[in-house]
């Protein structure tokens, strides 16, 4: 459509409405963001702790592959994360021990040591 004072090319397309995708109410809930409907016992936590590390050292001596190690490095750092915050950034030194092919220091019982420090602090 020519414009009213001739100064170029101009076009104007129609007013665009999307469709609502999520309802009003909707929202998003992170593991670690928000109030919590429920917490869980600091013991719970520590048990769950303690056993991944188990878990992890048992993969980490007895399977030498590297998809299993991979697996494990990054389910420890998203456990790290979201039970530590920034604290959990320590945890990064299993998957750099992985990735420089020193696989069994991934067996360190690292969450456990983590959870040890934030006891202490």
């Amino acid at each position: 459509m020519p414009d009213d004072d001739d100064s170029g090319f101009s076009l104007s397309l129609p007013p665009i409405r999307l469709p609502a995708l999520f309802p009003e109410d909707f929202r998003v809930l992170w593991p670690g963001g928000g109030p919590p409907r429920q917490r869980a016992s600091p013991r719970l936590v520590a048990a769950v702790l303690v056993c991944f590390d188990l878990v992890d050292a048992l993969l980490a001596l007895t399977v030498d592959a590297p998809a299993v190690t991979a697996v494990r490095t990054v389910g420890g750092a998203l456990v790290a994360g979201v039970t530590f915050g920034l604290l959990g950034v320590a945890y990064v030194a299993e998957p750099i021990a992985a990735l420089l092919g020193f696989g069994a220091l991934t067996a360190f019982p690292s969450l456990t040591v983590l959870l040890l420090a934030r006891v202490v602090r």
